[in-house]
């Protein structure tokens, strides 16, 4: 298989070894056949790989933080750090490793000014210690913050979400091999057909209502003030003193699948129309059922997330049409295949998160 692969594994400092030299070894011979997975998704979480390789007599381990780096018919694959390595009785080394923006998973606390997401994003990459660039970005100003031991991906959803709710614009976090990106959602179209004819191995299309709404009702709680304070002892709003106002938009979707209910707070001082165009704002998101899409076909590297492509089923005689890639399992052999997750027929996020 070394005709396929490349991996080679770099010594992060010489704290395992005698030598003063960082050193590097070609473990691609000693790669078990099938045992290569790369994992990608849009969820704000790192790009995970995952290897065997054989025990031998003088075996070369990967430790905890050794740098691992990937290619497949010499295009870069992965560049990331052993975060686990194991050993089995069949004299096998188990490797697990992520991606630079695995450290976006360390918690800080930081008093963000005014600033875009650009801005934030490169901020705590450069906090992190790790590469960073930006493809695609923003000039829209996010309020100033306070995020005290909150995660840098925390930070950086929070941004993200404030900048896509005020653009409708959709941006993701990518490992591209050793530089984080902040990139656009969707990022590329794939002039491809994904079907029976070419490639498609398995599928599971599914329908749900779970996280649907089709009644929004927005509300504006009044707590008057007495001699008396319009509090509990217990810090809860007094039943006495205290009103609720609000305003409801109903969707006709309620005949087919019943009243599915969501309540929000009306925004500050919003009047009888402010809070009956909130209602309809947020349905614009919420009622829809989710569609979801799973499935295998023949390996392709640029089948990652954030990419999207047509997908043809004919036993069904559907064929969806720019479904946005949410998720990419590769595995990587002699039989080279991927797993997707993708988004059909409807915006790819609501609030700003991917779901």
């Amino acid at each position: 298989m070394s005709d396929l692969i490349q991996m080679t594994l770099y010594r992060r400092s010489t704290h395992f070894t005698h030598s003063k030299k960082r050193v590097s070894y070609d473990i691609s011979d000693l790669v078990i056949d099938g045992s290569i997975t790369l994992d990608r998704d849009t969820n704000f979480s790192a790009t995970a790989f995952n290897f065997k390789l054989v025990f031998e007599e003088k075996p070369i381990i990967p430790y905890t933080g050794d740098i691992i780096s990937f290619k497949w018919k010499k295009k870069k694959m992965f560049y990331g750090y052993v975060f686990k390595y194991s050993f089995d009785k069949n004299h096998n080394i188990t490797v697990k490793c992520y991606g630079p923006s695995r450290y976006l998973k360390n918690e800080d606390s930081i008093v963000f000014k005014a600033g875009t997401l650009n801005e934030r994003f490169k901020e705590v990459c450069k906090r992190a210690g790790i590469k960073a660039k930006v493809v695609a970005g923003s000039s829209h100003k996010c309020k100033a913050e306070v995020d005290d031991g909150k995660t840098y991906f925390d930070m950086i959803k929070s941004a993200m979400s404030a900048t896509t709710k005020a653009t409708h614009k959709h941006y993701l976090i990518y490992d591209n091999y050793d530089t984080v990106e902040l990139r656009k959602f969707p990022y590329k179209k794939l002039d491809i057909i994904v079907g029976d004819a070419s490639g498609l191995t398995d599928y599971d299309y599914s329908v749900d209502i779970d996280n649907t709404y089709n009644v929004v009702k927005v509300v504006k709680k009044d707590s008057k003030k007495s001699k008396n304070s319009s509090k509990t002892k217990t810090g809860e709003d007094d039943p006495k003193t205290t009103t609720i106002k609000s305003r409801s938009v109903t969707m006709p979707s309620t005949k087919q699948w019943g009243k599915l209910q969501k309540v929000v707070n009306a925004k500050k001082k919003a009047n009888d129309a402010q809070m009956i165009q909130q209602a309809k704002n947020e349905l614009k998101n919420r009622n829809r059922a989710n569609k979801e899409l799973k499935i295998t076909c023949v390996g392709r590297t640029d089948l990652v997330p954030g990419n999207y492509v047509t997908v043809e089923i004919k036993d069904y005689k559907k064929k969806f049409k720019n479904c946005p890639i949410l998720k990419a399992t590769h595995h990587f052999g002699q039989d080279y295949t991927v797993e997707l997750t993708m988004k059909v027929g409807q915006s790819w996020q609501v609030n700003g998160s991917m779901s």
